[in-house]
């Protein structure tokens, strides 16, 4: 008896289990390497960066936008990025004054598609969106294919600015 109750749990445990993994297959679709950027291609296997893909993020209630990220593990990891990403003097030193003072500070411009190393983009219908906080290490690059996707992002991006300018006064 004891036998066949435990043979019982564990044929429960079992179909619990695959039900779970299935219902995780269904709502996280994996993505295969064909989807990736090319940006998230490029700096994947660098130990000192951690890097991710996300398919689809939501930025509006219906509309969603590819994001590759890219987080430094420490300041010579994001030295190196920076220098990578051909950053602007004039900004980096805007970057540190706001760091000294322990402001959060994000900056944002449009690169030529899988090109974030190129701070402008002449193109209108296809490139991407950068932002990059140098406090946090982190730089979000958007794969931007239609123009219904910009205005969700900016107003994202303008909400976190005046959110850390809120937290700033508050402190």
């Amino acid at each position: 008896m004891k036998l066949h109750r435990i043979i019982t749990i564990l044929l429960g445990v079992v179909a619990l289990a695959t039900m779970v993994a299935v219902l995780c297959d269904i709502h996280f679709r994996r993505v295969v390497d064909s989807e990736v950027s090319e940006v998230y291609r490029r700096y994947r296997n660098r130990s000192d960066l951690n890097v991710a893909f996300v398919k689809d993020y939501r930025i509006g209630d219906s509309i969603t936008v590819d994001v590759t990220t890219i987080t430094a593990k420490d300041s010579a990891g994001w030295g190196w990025l920076m220098e990578t990403m051909n950053s602007n003097p004039l900004i980096d030193s805007l970057h540190r004054e706001s760091q000294e003072k322990e402001h959060i500070t994000l900056s944002m411009f449009k690169c030529p598609k899988g090109k974030p190393e190129i701070h402008y983009c002449n193109d209108t219908i296809s490139y991407d969106i950068v932002i990059y906080s140098p406090m946090e290490k982190n730089i979000y690059v958007f794969n931007i294919i239609n123009e219904r996707q910009v205005e969700p992002l900016f107003k994202a991006y303008f909400y976190l600015l005046l959110k850390q300018s809120k937290n700033e006064h508050q402190n």
